[in-house]
């Protein structure tokens, strides 16, 4: 009898811990279930990118997988541990303003051995004032821009690339908006650093949207487009980055003080705040003219910037 009676009192026991852990199981499965339909499965691609690429965009906090997970942040758990990007800065709310133009193909497509200088448009499509180039249904662009500016810079002695792969291709290719524009650049940025060793300053150029009268300047009567250096302060370097605008600024006022607007430092909320700067000491973020400029325009302070950046660069070395 007694040991019956302790076999029954056994069977209980596990009886009563089956019962405890199947219902545990449908409550932890069931409340899943409303999570899930609350918040994941109202997520579609288009949002669920957003999601991750607005989560943790240049923050300093350490966020692990798990805490990724529970948060159902998944842009930033696609960024970090699928495409392996750590650090992609947090994004300003960029908007297309102004002339737009389409991807212009490199003219001359030359290669450029162990190139110093990196150019590259976060923008590629920012375009200028069409007027001159209207018998060639040619929008300038700041990528054409850039392509001026590389011969330019050859021709003074500095070797010089610039960024040819379609930035609107690899956002396309990430399903990422126009306001990523940033985080598609630097993976560019990256990949030209990983396979050009001797690559020391990176210049991304754009253009402004204002007024035709505020980004233009007139000097022994020949029109120049008016430059702008933006620099982001929400990272740890952005003296050095500050420094080397001054430096190309001073030089460019040194030909005139007209031609150029000064430096930009920007900061906080709603603002890039970084603009990929963070990767190098030597970048910078220039604007170049505005969507009311010429190619013409353009070029007169293209030969102007060339020469400061030359005086710049080769007294560094």
């Amino acid at each position: 009898m007694a040991k019956k009676f302790k076999t029954k009192k056994r069977l209980k026991f596990r009886y009563r811990i089956g019962l405890f852990l199947l219902i545990s199981i449908s409550s932890f499965l069931y409340m899943f279930n409303i999570l899930y339909n609350k918040f994941a499965s109202k997520i579609d691609n288009e949002h669920l990118i957003s999601y991750l690429v607005d989560y943790n965009l240049n923050t300093s906090e350490d966020k692990n997988i798990l805490y990724d997970i529970i948060s159902l942040n998944g842009t930033d758990f696609l960024l970090k541990y699928t495409l392996g990007l750590d650090n992609i800065e947090k994004e300003s709310i960029e908007e297309i303003n102004g002339i737009e133009t389409s991807y212009i193909e490199d003219p001359y497509k030359t290669e450029v051995k162990d190139p110093i200088l990196y150019l590259y448009n976060t923008h590629q499509t920012e375009g200028y004032q069409k007027s001159n180039n209207a018998s060639y249904n040619i929008t300038p662009s700041v990528l054409m821009a850039n392509y001026i500016l590389r011969e330019s810079l050859n021709d003074l002695g500095i070797p010089t690339m610039v960024e040819t792969n379609d930035i609107t291709e690899v956002l396309r290719i990430h399903n990422w908006q126009y306001k990523y524009s940033y985080a598609a650049s630097k993976l560019l940025l990256e990949d030209a650093i990983s396979k050009n060793k001797e690559l020391k300053y990176f210049i991304d150029l754009h253009r402004d949207s204002m007024n035709y009268d505020i980004t233009t300047a007139s000097i022994n009567e020949k029109k120049y487009a008016k430059v702008l250096f933006v620099v982001g302060k929400d990272h740890e370097g952005y003296l050095k980055n500050l420094e080397l605008a001054e430096k190309v600024n001073e030089k460019m006022k040194n030909f005139s003080p007209d031609i150029t607007r000064g430096i930009s430092i920007k900061g906080g909320s709603g603002v890039n705040g970084i603009y990929n700067q963070d990767i190098s000491p030597n970048a910078l973020l220039i604007e170049l003219g505005g969507q009311f400029n010429n190619i013409t325009e353009i070029n007169n302070t293209i030969e102007i910037l060339s020469k400061s950046l030359f005086e710049v660069v080769r007294g560094e070395i």
